[in-house]
């Protein structure tokens, strides 16, 4: 697989300037899309690996104190920005494919993930989304994930006319994109964290018509193959934009008889 150099002068950065303190990379997608990577530096040796996915709106580069946090345990952590997100490519907020998404995500585990080593997901709300979609359609031979607030079901109504309008635009403009509504103090009473986090103006607040509707029939196609998944995810289900119900109802979707026993707890945070 193909990767360049991704802004090299970061990796010269100081810890708070850059606070993975690794690699930065650009994987070609299987569409020829830039995904923007990153991995934590750890000191050896490595006792498993993390595939971190970010939310909706996002970037990988927000995860640093988290990937600092697990190499320091021991555990090499990879992420990268979604398409549409960050410094990927890719109209913001948008993706002309929902299962390129995926697909993305199998690109990275493959250039990422050492066979010898154990690996893990981790990922959050809309990246939570995407990873369980990607349990139940690869099942791949991963040791565990912890999935945080998926967005399997929004826990509001959007307002009818933001509907009409993408229901409209999907005829006729489906890449048309319109704001989210989401307010970042959703995430955090921790104002001061939130303002704190790099690279602010890489954050976005936008959806695509395809992708909103992509993403609602994706969690629920979650919902529908709960069960044949074959290993039991930890879910965190506080999220104000993600509904509770549907996070407790995929837990106990996902835990048949023969369900793996994970290694890796979730420490909830409030929001």
């Amino acid at each position: 697989m193909t990767t360049e150099n991704l802004h090299a002068a970061e990796d010269s950065s100081s810890p708070e300037e850059n606070p993975w303190g690794g690699e930065d990379e650009v994987l070609r997608a299987v569409d020829g899309v830039k995904l923007a990577v990153r991995s934590a530096r750890i000191a050896a040796p490595v006792r498993a690996e993390v595939v971190l996915v970010h939310g909706l709106g996002e970037h990988a580069g927000r995860y640093g104190h988290v990937a600092r946090v697990l190499a320091e345990r021991g555990l090499r952590v990879c992420a990268w920005d979604l398409r549409g997100h960050g410094r990927s490519g890719g109209a913001r907020g948008d993706a002309r494919d929902y299962e390129l998404l995926v697909d993305d995500l199998a690109r990275v585990v493959e250039h990422f993930v050492k066979a010898e080593r154990p690996w893990f997901l981790l990922a959050h709300s809309f990246g939570g989304q995407v990873a369980l979609r990607f349990l139940e359609k690869r099942q791949p031979e991963c040791a565990g994930a912890v999935i945080a607030a998926p967005w399997l079901r929004l826990a509001f109504d959007p307002p009818w006319w933001k509907l009409a309008l993408a229901r409209a635009a999907l005829r006729i403009w489906p890449a048309f994109a319109q704001q989210t509504g989401n307010r970042w103090e959703r995430l955090s009473r921790d104002t001061a964290h939130l303002a704190s986090l790099p690279d602010l103006d890489l954050v976005h607040h936008h959806i695509s018509a395809r992708l909103y509707f992509a993403m609602r029939a994706a969690g629920e196609a979650v919902l529908a193959d709960a069960a044949r998944t074959t290993r039991s995810p930890a879910i965190g289900r506080r999220a104000s934009c993600a509904s509770a119900r549907a996070a407790r109802t995929k837990r106990s979707a996902f835990i048949p008889e023969c369900g793996t026993r994970f290694t890796m707890t979730l420490a909830a945070s409030r929001c």
